[in-house]
């Protein structure tokens, strides 16, 4: 899975239709795979969110090194950032939008936009599924219209879509207050996570107390403040193991860590493997 030559992923964009607001477009896998210069098997970031709706057939999607079965009914969503690739095609709708919450949305929306570690794959049947499909097909009319009311629309079916989505998971936490404040402190770490571990930092940054900001991660995720920025950082050190060929201490600099060892160390500590040791499992 190491790509020979390459110091970085390849990062895909959209060009949103013309029009005022929300930077959204909604269109099937084949007008994408036909629009698309780059191979879409081939592994790639976004810096927008990526939903796929399957109607029929059945395939695959790699999210981060992990293959994810498609099949009528599946919903999944990428998030900004993740490193994915396409199987063989399918028949599905593609909802791509970019980070950022429609204005008057609620807390719970927030919380949901802001995880970059929730809620990937849902398998729905019948009316749970037809229901998010028949929304998905209005925010595709809406999409093509290009006026301020046809914004308004495009934002207030987006969050319905994903709060209908999102409901369908019995285990999600109720919103509230942590909601809110781990969401912020979620966007705080996806941008800073390379420059700083230190959870300190961003408390300071939120206004909070360490204290306060790991209570409410832990409330509302289930992990304390400090294992959602090491999670953040171990994940991007096996994305950059996996996908480019810089060296270990290269990746260990990228992420902020002044010495060698000490991201061996902690590479260690959180996957049970050495950077060598793990990047050698991706090649057998």
């Amino acid at each position: 899975m190491v790509t020979s030559g390459r110091d970085e992923v390849r990062r895909v964009r959209f060009n949103a239709p013309d029009g005022p607001g929300l930077e959204l477009e909604v269109l099937s896998r084949d007008e994408l795979g036909r629009r698309t210069a780059h191979a879409l098997d081939k592994p790639h970031r976004t810096e927008f969110h990526r939903l796929m709706l399957v109607d029929a057939g059945h395939s695959w999607h790699e999210v981060d090194s992990i293959q994810h079965p498609l099949s009528p009914g599946t919903v999944l969503w990428v998030r900004p950032g993740q490193v994915q690739r396409f199987g063989p095609p399918l028949d599905s709708e593609l909802v791509l939008f970019t980070p950022g919450v429609p204005a008057g949305s609620p807390s719970e929306l927030g919380a949901l936009l802001g995880d970059q570690h929730g809620g990937l794959v849902w398998s729905l049947e019948g009316e749970a599924y037809r229901s998010i499909r028949e929304i998905a097909r209005q925010l595709r009319l809406e999409a093509a219209r290009s006026t301020a009311t046809a914004d308004w629309a495009r934002r207030h079916l987006l969050s319905v879509l994903l709060l209908r989505i999102s409901h369908t998971d019995p285990t999600r936490p109720a919103p509230g207050n942590a909601d809110d404040i781990a969401a912020r402190f979620a966007a705080e770490v996806e941008r800073d996570f390379a420059r700083t571990h230190r959870v300190a930092d961003y408390a300071d940054r939120l206004g909070y107390s360490v204290r306060t900001l790991s209570r409410a991660s832990t409330t509302a995720t289930g992990h304390c403040a400090r294992e959602v920025v090491e999670a953040r950082i171990t994940l991007e050190a096996k994305r950059l193991l996996a996908y480019t060929n810089l060296a270990a201490a290269a990746v260990g600099r990228r992420l902020g860590f002044s010495e060698p060892t000490n991201f061996g160390k902690f590479f260690l500590r959180r996957t049970g493997l050495t950077p060598g040791q793990f990047r050698r499992t991706l090649t057998r």
